[in-house]
């Protein structure tokens, strides 16, 4: 598999996406020489109560909510527009529009007749986590989520990546969509945290060494403990003396009617990712 077409969401409410998210992403997206399709929406902010009085003109701050949204959606596209003529790659843009709680639903849907998705986070901002958590559990497609910070600049191109790997199937299915990096990678270290949770040792890391071989891939691989660390911690830590430019990682959870129940692991680096992260289920 080779990675023709990207999704790129743009948040234009409450806060927009940075363009230094914009410029990470279509920096990374040419290195690989995909399609990046940018979506931005017109929110349609509405009460979640009927306005049948209005004495503090509440129906005057929706309209104004609703007007600074379309506005940072045309902004945020134009700037997607030029910094992607820029690098010279092929884009499409779209302009959608719905109400917030409906973002999630419509990126999924969005996302299932491409790739891949790239995400941005800025942290703990609940409407870029339930986008995220909808993409990773409603999209079938792999999600790459990486750090929105103007004071950062994330490589483009992603030659030192580290896989963490248990057996599981989220696990599994996270390094099948890593093919095209991994085939394209410099250094690919695979990783097992042994005293997490028990493992099946006769399907180890040297079975997947050998499975990745096949396909072009040389990878080093190790065991390492948590010693009693929280498990998100112990991979981030893993990324930083490595110095790996890419977590590969299942995304583990479940839903519970419409609400994701995330694991431990997976909930940490969604809330601080160290670096690019790609995340399957």
């Amino acid at each position: 598999m080779t990675i023709k077409d990207i999704l790129l969401p743009l948040t234009s409410y409450p806060t927009p996406t940075q363009k230094c998210a914009i410029e990470s992403a279509v920096a990374l997206a040419a290195t690989m020489g995909a399609l990046v399709e940018a979506v931005a929406f017109e929110v349609n902010v509405q009460s979640p109560v009927g306005l049948y009085a209005d004495p503090i003109g509440v129906a005057g701050i929706l309209a104004a909510d609703r007007k600074k949204s379309a506005d940072n959606a045309h902004q945020l596209l134009d700037a997607f527009e030029a910094i992607v003529k820029g690098v010279g790659i092929a884009y499409e843009r779209r302009l959608l529009g719905c109400r917030l709680l409906e973002i999630p639903e419509h990126l999924a849907r969005e996302a299932r007749l491409c790739d891949l998705a790239m995400v941005p986070l800025r942290g703990p901002d609940a409407s870029e986590q339930d986008i995220v958590e909808q993409l990773v559990f409603e999209s079938g497609r792999p999600i790459l989520v990486f750090p929105e910070d103007p004071d950062r600049m994330l490589p483009a191109s992603l030659d030192n990546v580290a896989v963490a790997w248990d057996f599981s199937p989220p696990a599994a299915r996270a390094v099948a969509d890593a093919l095209p990096f991994l085939r394209r990678a410099k250094r690919v270290r695979v990783f097992t945290v042994i005293d997490d949770k028990p493992i099946d040792k006769s399907h180890s890391v040297a079975r997947l060494a050998k499975h990745l071989a096949r396909h072009g891939v040389e990878v080093v691989s190790e065991d390492i403990k948590s010693d009693g660390h929280a498990i998100g911690n112990v991979f981030k830590n893993y990324v930083a003396k490595h110095k790996a430019d890419l977590l590969v990682m299942g995304a583990y959870g479940h839903s519970r009617i419409r609400e994701f129940i995330l694991g431990g692991a997976t909930k940490s680096i969604l809330l601080h990712p160290p670096t690019w992260v790609l995340l399957s289920h």
